[in-house]
């Protein structure tokens, strides 16, 4: 019992040399790293066949619309969409010249909010002088963006 007062001075020490959790403090989160889908400012000046080779040795699924549409202006236009995950790259081409007349980069998600993502994706500038950017918005939402419509330019 001589010792009698130094119970409380173990029992503290015997509770300090215990492992305690420890404490994650939050970090700084960084902006997500986007990488590029599609390559669309390399399939430029290409005509739809050859579009065609250069995506389709990516782990890119292609999906051929056979049925061309006749649009309001009297000519026709056919579809290639190409898959890479999530994310397609729809082309619409002229059938009998395979002339290349816009490219529509889209998630299968649906919306977005924001379509800078979706010019990164497809490796895109806004200032691109080699195309015109046409962010198209959804009807039920104006804010938010189903995809980008990419003309070349002549």
């Amino acid at each position: 019992m001589r010792y009698i007062y130094l119970l409380p001075l173990a029992l503290l020490l015997g509770c300090a040399t215990t492992d305690q959790p420890a404490i994650e403090t939050p970090g700084l989160t960084k902006a997500l790293n986007v990488s590029k889908a599609f390559d669309v400012p390399a399939l430029v000046g290409m005509n739809a066949d050859q579009i065609a080779q250069p995506l389709t040795g990516q782990s890119i699924r292609p999906d051929h619309d056979l049925t061309p549409r006749t649009l309001p202006s009297g000519s026709t236009e056919a579809l290639y969409t190409y898959w890479r995950d999530t994310m397609a790259l729809a082309v619409s081409y002229d059938p009998t010249t395979l002339r290349v007349n816009s490219f529509f980069i889209k998630t299968r998600h649906g919306l977005t909010p924001d379509y800078a993502t979706l010019l990164r994706l497809a490796n895109v500038s806004r200032y691109d002088k080699r195309l015109s950017v046409e962010p198209i918005a959804s009807v039920n939402n104006p804010r938010l963006y189903t995809g980008v419509k990419l003309v070349p330019l002549r």
